[in-house]
């Protein structure tokens, strides 16, 4: 699919996003097919499971895949998984949500590059 271009002006979660969401298009991911498993989109993309978490979010909400809890993520099969209604307000709660993910991201590496100075004892 691709890598994530940390010099693009779209956010990691965003390029994500965007490269699932074409593969669904272009037929590469079919109705009712499963994604790759959190862990190997975060292999392949080379982001952090939040970020994949997010593009997850994004494409739910955009209804082209579901999730089960424990079980996985498909694309969605138009008119076999449910209705796909939205909450009220649930855009803003989900624009939050992205926000907070980024900024624990953006916390989680920079405490890893303080780790990786610290002696190790």
């Amino acid at each position: 699919m691709g890598k994530v271009d940390p010099d693009s002006p779209r956010a990691p979660y965003q390029q994500v996003a965007d490269y699932l969401r074409a593969a669904i298009h272009d037929g590469t991911l079919g109705p009712g097919q499963r994604l790759p498993k959190q862990a190997e989109l975060v292999a392949e993309y080379g982001v952090s499971l939040g970020t994949v978490k997010s593009a997850l979010a994004v494409l739910r909400d955009e209804r082209l895949i579901v999730s089960r809890q424990g079980e996985g993520t498909w694309v969605r099969r138009e008119g076999l998984d449910g209705p796909a209604e939205t909450a009220p307000g649930s855009d803003d709660a989900r624009d939050m949500l992205i926000e907070v993910v980024q900024r624990l991201d953006a916390i989680t590496e920079r405490l890893a590059r303080i780790e990786q100075r610290l002696p190790h004892s």
